[in-house]
C-alpha cells in the first residue's frame, strides 16, 4: 500500500509543472474547502434499510498551513438518508426511517507540492473523527449519539488560476485569495457504536473547490 502511494505521488509530482504566470509571490497560510458527493456506509445491510447503497453528503473544511506541504485542519460533514425498515442500532419496528450523520474531523494533510504554482497536487492525510448520528422512525422513537473514530483521506487538487489569469488577479485583489483549485477526494471513516459493535463509518467520494489565502 505504501509503495503504491509512493509511486502515485512520484508520478504526479513529476508530471506537474510550475505555472509561471504568477499573480503574486505571497505564500498562502490558510485553506478553505467546500465539497459535495456521496457517502457509502460500511453496513452491508444498508440498502435493505434505506433502499440505496449511499447518501448525499456535503463538507466544509478549514486548515492552517504549517509549511508548504503540510496542513493541519478541521472539517464538518453532513449526510442524510430516508427509507423504510428496522433501525440498525435500536432495532425499533419498521416505518419511515431517517438517518443523519455529522462527522467532525481533525486531520493533518501532506501535499506533494514541489512548486507554489504546481498545476496538479496529489495529497493524503488522516486523523481523528467524532462521529455524531441520529436515526429515527416517524412516530415511534429515535436513537442518537456520538462515537470516536478515525479516518484517512486522499485526493487531487487541480489549479484553476491559469484558466483565467485576469479573474485570478481580480479575486486576489478583492478577496486575498491566492490560489483556487478543483479538488477530487476519497475518504474512509471507521467509527463503531453499539453492542455488538456496528461500524457507522464508510467511504466518501467527493468533489469541490479549495481556495488558499
Amino acid at each position: 500500500m505504501l509503495k503504491v502511494a509512493g509511486l502515485f505521488f512520484l508520478m504526479f509530482g513529476t508530471l506537474a509543472h510550475a505555472y509561471t504566470g504568477q499573480t503574486t509571490h505571497k505564500s498562502p497560510k490558510y485553506t478553505m474547502e467546500l465539497q459535495a458527493g456521496v457517502y457509502e456506509p460500511e453496513d452491508k445491510d444498508w440498502e435493505s434499510y434505506y433502499g440505496s447503497k449511499n447518501m448525499l453528503e456535503g463538507s466544509f473544511s478549514f486548515a492552517y498551513r504549517i509549511f508548504s506541504v503540510f496542513d493541519v485542519g478541521s472539517s464538518v460533514s453532513f449526510g442524510q438518508d430516508k427509507g423504510t425498515g428496522v433501525l440498525p442500532l435500536s432495532q425499533l419496528s419498521a416505518g419511515v426511517v431517517a438517518y443523519e450523520i455529522l462527522p467532525v474531523d481533525f486531520y493533518v494533510v501532506l501535499r506533494a507540492r514541489f512548486t507554489e504554482r504546481q498545476w496538479v497536487v496529489p495529497y493524503a492525510g488522516g486523523g481523528y473523527t467524532r462521529f455524531f448520528y441520529r436515526q429515527s422512525i416517524d412516530g415511534e422513537g429515535y436513537a442518537r449519539g456520538s462515537v470516536d473514530g478515525l479516518h484517512a483521506r486522499a485526493g487531487l487538487q487541480i489549479l484553476l488560476d491559469p484558466l483565467d489569469q485576469s479573474s485570478a488577479k481580480t479575486i486576489f485583489s478583492n478577496y486575498g485569495i491566492i490560489n483556487s483549485y478543483l479538488i477530487f477526494e476519497g475518504k474512509i471513516t471507521k467509527a463503531e457504536a453499539g453492542t455488538p459493535a456496528i461500524n457507522l463509518g464508510g467511504t466518501s467520494y467527493r468533489a469541490g473547490i479549495m481556495v488558499e489565502y
